[in-house]
């Protein structure tokens, strides 16, 4: 079964679970169910196969200066 990635309507709690597509669960929060099937972006790797995830978070959604995915731009 796939990870899909939800946001409950009812508490605005977001969660990811395994799940069919055809399948809608409960908020784990709440238990409500007007949840939100969420777009899921997947990362690309960064040059040299290092993930540029962990940087972005800790630098506020920007790479940091020693980051590979800025690698070229400077």
């Amino acid at each position: 079964m796939p990870l899909f990635a939800y946001r409950c309507n009812d508490c605005a709690h977001e969660f990811e679970t395994l799940s069919r597509f055809d399948e809608t669960p409960e908020c784990p929060a709440c238990g409500g169910a007007h949840v939100e099937r969420q777009l899921s972006l997947i990362a690309r790797p960064a040059a040299g196969g290092e993930s540029t995830e962990s940087c972005a978070a800790m630098a506020g959604g920007a790479p940091c200066p020693s980051c590979p995915a800025l690698a070229g731009q400077m």
